[in-house]
């Protein structure tokens, strides 16, 4: 090492995460009475649409990374998709998704991954040989996931509302 010396407190900060401000105020959907209700609210540019009132973060407790912005993402009800292919336990931030025709609340993203702040896909998988090729969405900090899913060359971006923290 050069005999220059570090200004004080540098070495301290470059072993934190860059957002170890954040961690302690991450509610997953959970916490909310109300359930979805809670974290939504009227689209600005469409009063009949709902959007998230709450940034949107990593859940795992420790890391908390800016995934979305409020705003962003609006709120749909669909059938929920088998992210869960492997047989290991789910990380316990990470609940269980109904089985598949059951219906999910999802955060939709569009038009492209540009609109995240902060995301990580997966390589593409085949569930079955007649299905679309999907990506799963995990933290880009710590690699939690799945939070969400997309179609490989897609322009839609699904997050599942209970896989998110809320800040």
């Amino acid at each position: 090492m050069s005999d220059q010396s570090l200004p004080p407190g540098v070495l301290e900060a470059l072993k934190h995460p860059s957002n170890a401000g954040g961690r302690s105020t991450i509610r997953k959907l959970s916490d909310f009475d109300q359930g979805v209700l809670a974290v939504s609210a009227s689209h600005d540019k469409d009063p009949g649409e709902l959007t998230h009132k709450f940034d949107l973060l990593c859940p795992r407790n420790g890391c908390g990374s800016l995934i979305l912005k409020a705003g962003v993402g609006r709120w749909v009800e669909r059938d929920s998709v088998e992210l869960d292919i492997t047989k290991e336990p789910l990380h316990p931030d990470l609940p269980a998704l109904p089985v598949p025709p059951a219906t999910v609340h999802w955060w939709l993203v569009t038009p492209n991954m540009m609109a995240f702040e902060n995301i990580g896909f997966t390589r593409p998988v085949q569930q079955d040989v007649s299905a679309q090729k999907l990506k799963y969405l995990t933290c880009a900090e710590c690699d939690l996931g799945p939070l969400g899913w997309c179609e490989e060359g897609g322009n839609e971006f699904w997050l599942a509302c209970s896989r998110v923290g809320y800040r």
